[in-house]
């Protein structure tokens, strides 16, 4: 009897609506999730992979209200763009809700008034900052001054992005309202906390038996568990964009907002279900099937929320699945720099689009994804690895054997003669090399079945050149026979990585097949002798010197800038 079907729920990090997104956001997070997506709908696994904008954070507040626009108008600003430019990329999200919908705040609203039946919420008065210029009361974010812990300046009222403390945004030094600059005054509101000191136990029992998780991930939570624990965390803010909080005696306040984005996978999912698949009780499946896997696919910024918070609001509710794996990623730097977006320091996602193949971008992210420490973004070296690798090793590969196919024999895929040793090992090498590509997959190592993929392209080069069936005849139908094999197995393993590039070999390959509908257990299919090939084209365009002198120009310009500056 055939066993349950595999069920995987996939998410990736909630983007803020007012900005790009740049090439650290779709390395960190978004390509990985969506190789993982592709890869397990490949392998008939039932997958959803969810995503939407993070549209109610207080930053979002803070620059509306800089530019003069309300909230929504921003968020109505950029929300296309992000969603086009994860399109153009071939982010294969099942859906791309906003946390702004009106199924958002329905799901939010049900999940925090459980938690207040359940006693998980309680109010007090609290110390605020209020700005007697702007007047108004100044969330976490509206507020900035010296962290408490380490002394760094110009850190927010809530998290310091120096050395990671926690803390409440009275406990600030030298603090300021970042919407004039005045100096702030201490009011006594009352608001609404999450008592997280009682889930502590209870997050940690979860999280001692993810010794699978990456090792720096597992134990920076434990760490933090162990040595800092869990405290109460004030949930409400004293403005009105975002889900209202639904507590007797909150009136005028919302839900603040790392209270209620998380719950942004979940109202997406509800809103898939809604609104894609027009069977509104689907989302059950996931969230509520305790057989579902939950993947979540984060950048490192991102670790306590993804790794101790969110399991901690799930299980306070009791009904939803906890996270299978959290998948942190480090940071991609650029030119051995942090990314400055102010500076113009950055490598925007639109703007290599505008240049680039999403295949060029997509290798790229993967070969240097950020999987156990920082990388790095260089010019020189994504030059480098395209041309070398992309278009030297995989793509040369692919056009020498279906250029030589379609030109000598016609573009019919001839009948082998007698298969020897050598020509036995390289059909079955495809299978193996695509159990270890599946093996690194399943594992979250990427980068590492990214580099499988390229020692295949490697391995067919080295036949092709063993054999040279253009200067052996009589070995010439066989080779070519078995040289096809491999390039439609590259094909079809590339599918999670290159998908644009796979569904471009398939239609060299005249195999009248959509790269969605590409199966794992393809590769082990063989195109038959007699069947006839397209005009093959050089998959990608080399990368010439003088764009990535103009590139370097461009950055050393920023570096005068900033010297100037200071």
């Amino acid at each position: 009897m055939r066993g349950l079907r595999e069920r995987v729920l996939i998410t990736a990090a909630l983007p803020y609506s007012y900005a790009p997104r740049h090439f650290g956001h779709l390395a960190g997070a978004y390509l990985p999730a969506d190789i993982f997506a592709r890869f397990k709908r490949m392998k008939d696994v039932e997958v959803i992979y969810v995503c939407g904008t993070d549209e109610n954070a207080s930053s979002i507040v803070i620059e509306a209200m800089r530019r003069g626009i309300t909230p929504k108008e921003l968020c109505d600003m950029y929300y296309p763009q992000q969603k086009e430019v994860f399109e153009k990329l071939g982010i294969s999200f099942d859906i791309f809700s906003r946390t702004s919908k009106p199924i958002h705040h329905e799901v939010v609203k049900e999940f925090y008034q459980k938690l207040w039946e359940k006693g998980y919420i309680y109010s007090k008065d609290v110390k605020q900052w209020w700005c007697p210029k702007c007047r108004i009361f100044l969330p976490d974010r509206f507020v900035v001054g010296t962290c408490p812990r380490c002394g760094a300046p110009n850190q927010y009222g809530d998290v310091c992005e120096v050395c990671g403390a926690w803390y409440e945004a009275f406990e600030l030094k030298d603090p300021r309202c970042s919407l004039c600059g005045s100096k702030p005054e201490i009011k006594t509101r009352k608001h609404f906390f999450l008592k997280l000191s009682i889930l502590a136990d209870k997050v940690l029992e979860y999280v001692k038996d993810k010794k699978f998780w990456r090792k720096a991930t597992y134990n920076k939570t434990m760490a933090w568990l162990e040595k800092e624990g869990l405290r109460d965390k004030d949930i409400t803010r004293d403005y009105e964009w975002g889900p209202p909080a639904p507590f007797p005696g909150a009136e005028g306040q919302v839900i603040y907002n790392w209270a209620e984005n998380l719950l942004g996978y979940i109202s997406a999912t509800k809103d898939w279900a809604m609104n894609i698949v027009k069977d509104p009780e689907r989302w059950r499946r996931f969230w509520l099937g305790k057989d579902t896997k939950l993947y979540c696919f984060i950048g490192k910024d991102n670790l306590f929320f993804h790794t101790i918070l969110f399991p901690a609001l799930l299980i306070a509710h009791g009904d939803y699945i906890l996270p299978y794996n959290v998948v942190v990623n480090e940071f991609v730097n650029l030119e051995g720099e942090k990314l400055s977006t102010s500076r113009g320091w950055v490598v925007w996602l639109h703007e290599l689009l505008e240049e680039y193949d999403p295949d060029v971008v997509r290798y790229y992210a993967a070969a240097i994804a950020p999987e156990t420490r920082d990388t790095d973004f260089k010019w020189e070296d994504f030059m480098e690895k395209i041309n070398g690798e992309l278009i030297g090793t995989y793509g040369n590969f692919i056009h020498r054997v279906l250029t030589f196919l379609y030109s000598k024999m016609n573009g019919i895929v001839p009948k082998p003669g007698e298969l020897d040793e050598r020509d036995e090992e390289i059909l079955s090498s495809r299978i193996e090399f695509a159990g270890e590509v599946e093996r690194r997959i399943e594992g979250c190592e990427f980068k590492a079945g990214l580099k499988t993929i390229l020692r295949l392209a490697q391995e067919g080069n080295r036949y092709l050149n063993e054999t040279a069936p253009w200067a052996n005849p009589e070995k010439a139908d066989t080779a070519l026979y078995v040289l096809v094999q491999v390039v439609h197995a590259l094909a079809v393993i590339s599918a999670p990585y290159l998908p644009f590039t796979s569904q471009r070999i398939l239609d060299y390959l005249n195999l009248d097949k959509r790269v969605e509908d590409l199966k794992w257990s393809d590769v082990e299919k063989l195109i038959p002798s007699g069947h006839r090939i397209n005009k093959p084209k050089p998959l990608f365009r080399k990368i010439a010197r003088e764009e990535i002198d103009e590139k370097l120009r461009k950055l050393e310009l920023i570096k005068i800038q900033k010297k100037v500056g200071d």
